[in-house]
This record gives structure tokens, sequence and C-alpha cells, in this order.
């Protein structure tokens, strides 16, 4: 009895070890199944200009930045464009714009420069090959100052959740039209959101009947040096009236630099701006208005 159940027990055993090596064979076989080399074939366009520019009814100097486009999978910063002539008008007067000496791509205004809320402006750049064809190319792009209303007030907010200070709006604007904003912070007048990403923009969409009742605009991460507050420090939102076109440019550019989800969601494109000749970004003219928050210690900022 006990060498028959040496026989099941190895039989048991042989049958369990066939099963393994079965499964191990099959497993392997998927296994190579799905890994594959892959070639990627980029494809190398020719380089660009590149356009950042704006304009805002505050005087003060003004700069237009031209770089070329680099490659997309390129780790090399984008060479600056020099020798252009860059000119911003009204349709009467024209604005000659001069290049840094300290920073090569940079042209700017005057000092006194400043556009005025309702009036159109063309930006024309020219005396440049970016295709390097030996031939001078030209660009141009267009934009009209939307007005903004002043603001009322703001907050200042600490939401321990997001670990974050929240900035809420308080102001009113005309409820017949439709309109955007640009929110920027500056603190102890130095400009902490200083990139399109840190750029908030809002439709007034979210105003209740042309009023803004404490809607959150902008944010500071309290974590960063800009969240470390003292006694006295002022914290100033500037609001400013965009149009349309550079609301929908920005919420493009930062939905391209947030990533793209899923993970085998589509390859990222360059955001269509309003510069012509097949440029790269964005021309834009808008007003500002500012509102200050004075930060004074003991005072309780957490959220209700």
């Amino acid at each position: 009895m006990i060498k028959g159940m040496d026989i099941m027990n190895q039989l048991d055993v042989k049958k369990r070890l066939t099963q393994f090596f079965c499964m191990w064979i099959v497993l392997a076989a998927l296994i190579s199944g799905c890994t594959e080399n892959i070639q990627l074939d980029l494809e190398t366009v020719e380089q660009r200009l590149v356009v950042d520019a704006n304009i805002t009814s505050q005087e003060k100097i003004h700069y237009v930045r031209l770089t070329e486009s680099v490659p997309f999978f390129s780790d090399s910063a984008s060479p600056p464009v020099s020798g252009a002539t860059v000119l911003i008008s009204d349709g009467i007067r024209t604005e000659s714009l001069t290049e840094s000496r300290e920073m090569p791509g940079y042209y700017l205004t005057s000092e006194i420069f400043k556009g005025e809320p309702g009036t159109g402006y063309s930006l024309s750049v020219s005396n440049v090959d970016i295709n390097g064809d030996g031939e001078s190319e030209t660009y141009s792009a267009f934009s009209r100052m939307p007005g903004v209303s002043a603001p009322d007030s703001i907050d200042l907010v600490y939401d321990e959740d997001w670990d974050v200070w929240k900035i809420l709006l308080y102001a009113q604007e005309d409820p017949e039209t439709d309109d955007f904003y640009l929110f920027r912070l500056l603190k102890n007048g130095t400009l902490i959101s200083n990139t399109i990403s840190e750029y908030s923009v809002v439709s007034d969409k979210f105003f209740d009947e042309g009023k803004a009742d404490g809607i959150w605009v902008q944010s500071i991460d309290a974590s960063q040096e800009s969240g470390d507050f003292e006694e006295g420090d002022v914290i100033t939102l500037q609001m400013g009236g965009i149009t349309e076109e550079y609301f929908d440019f920005i919420e493009a550019v930062q939905q391209e630099t947030r990533g793209q989800y899923p993970l085998f969601s589509g390859p990222p494109a360059n955001v269509p701006g309003n510069v012509s000749n097949d440029a790269l970004g964005f021309f834009t003219a808008f007003s500002v208005s500012y509102v200050s928050f004075w930060y004074h210690e003991g005072e309780d900022y957490s959220e209700e």
C-alpha cells in the first residue's frame, strides 16, 4: 500500500512539473512576443522663428523676444535671433525697438511706451533669415487691446489640503460682454508668476452676473520662498484684460507643458500662435489694473 502511494505521489509530482514547464513555455512565448525593438524615425523639420511679445497699458519698457526653434528632443537652449528690425505700430505712430546689448534676441521699446485700451497694434519683424536660404524674411502679427476694470479687493487665505495660499478676487465687470482675464502676482513689487505655466487665465463665465465675489484666481505655493510671508509683505494681483485668442493660446501651452495622459496619447504638437509666415509664438496687447494686500502676522488666514 505504501509502495502504491509512492507511485501515486511520483505521478502527481511528474504531472505538476509537466504543468509548470508548460506554463513557463507559454509565459516565455508571451514575453518574447511583447518585446520588439522599435526604431523611431523622427522627422527633422526646418528651423522656425519663435516670437514672445506683449505690450500693456502700463508705461514702461516692453520687450519682444526672438529665438529659433529647436528639435523636440534637443537639450540645447533656443538660440537668440539678433540683428532683426522690429517695429510696433498702432497705425499712426510706429515704435522702433532696439536690441539689448546684454540680452541678445531681446528687443526693447522706450521706457515711456504704453498701449491704449481699444487700440489695435501690429508687430513687424524683418531682416532675418531663419531658414538659411540667403533671403530675408518678414513676419507680422496683430492684436487689439481690450479694456479691464479695476478690481475692488483681494483676500489671502491658506488652504491646508493643497498647502497653497489662495488669492480670492472681488471685482465687478460688464455682464453684457464676453471678457477674458489674465492674472499674475507680485510680492513686494517683484513678479513671482513670470512664466506662462504660472499664469492664470479666467473667463467671465465664472462671474455671477458681472460680479466676482471671492473667486479663486491665483495661488502661491506655501512650500516655496514666495509663500513664506513676513509682517508687512505686500501681495499685488495684476488683472489683465486679454483677447479670447490669447486666452486659448495660454490654455493650450499649459496643457502641452503638463504632459499627455494617458501615457500613450498622441505626440505633442506646436501650439498655434498668431504670427505669420509659419512662425511660432504669440504677440498680444492687454490692459492691466492692480490691487494689493498687506500681510500681517498673527492674523488668521486659514480657509473657513
